[in-house]
């Protein structure tokens, strides 16, 4: 691989896998810290709790909404590491989109706080919360195809569908939370819809 193809900022640097092994370091420093972030809110108001009772009480929907982010940015970064493993280098176009990638992974802390703010029925809260993590399922699909146009990936690509069936199925939630309001994240459960449909798109027509 030539060293124009590498975007990492040195003309001097021959190998991909240096410049990826660096991109891959910082990303998941990023992911590390949003991670963390997501339980902030939960803890401020812990903090102003009058007893655990209480807060346990008051904060079902909040927790709720937290481990869901918490499990997202989990299956965001196991994505993104996996593809990155198949990868033998990057070019310009995926290193652009791995930063938009960490932006949102870096706004859904803020997109949950804005939800937890709320009374849990609250259409714009809500909507930057799925639409962020929306944002960043398409951008992880869209590097995979890119790395793999480029010859810079080594893993095979899935069947269309079966590639956008998560991105699909988060575009669905999106949909039906600002349609109805009222169920505020659960609508985040219709991504188990991915586990039996995922093997069905999987297979190849003979």
């Amino acid at each position: 691989m030539s060293a124009e193809q590498i975007d990492d900022g040195a003309h001097g640097a021959a190998q991909g896998e240096k410049a990826l092994d660096r991109l891959v370091a910082f990303s998941d420093a990023v992911v590390a810290i949003a991670i963390t972030l997501v339980v902030l809110p939960l803890v401020d108001k812990a903090m102003d709790a009058e007893s655990a009772s209480a807060f346990f009480a008051d904060n079902v929907t909040g927790m709720i909404s937290a481990a869901l982010s918490f499990v997202v940015i989990a299956a965001f970064w196991r994505a993104n590491h996996v593809m990155f493993v198949h990868a033998h280098g990057y070019n310009r176009l995926v290193g652009r989109l791995q930063t938009l990638w960490l932006a949102t992974i870096v706004f859904l802390p803020v997109a949950t706080a804005l939800d937890l703010a709320g009374p849990g029925t609250d259409r714009v809260g809500l909507g930057a919360y799925i639409g962020t993590m929306l944002l960043g399922g398409v951008i992880l699909r869209v590097q995979a195809i890119a790395l793999q146009r480029a010859g810079l990936s080594d893993r095979a690509p899935a069947p269309p569908l079966r590639h956008w069936i998560g991105a699909i199925l988060m575009a669905v939630a999106l949909v039906l939370v600002l349609l109805f309001p009222e169920y505020g994240a659960l609508w985040l459960l219709v991504l188990l819809l991915e586990i039996p449909l995922g093997p069905l798109l999987s297979r190849r027509p003979r």
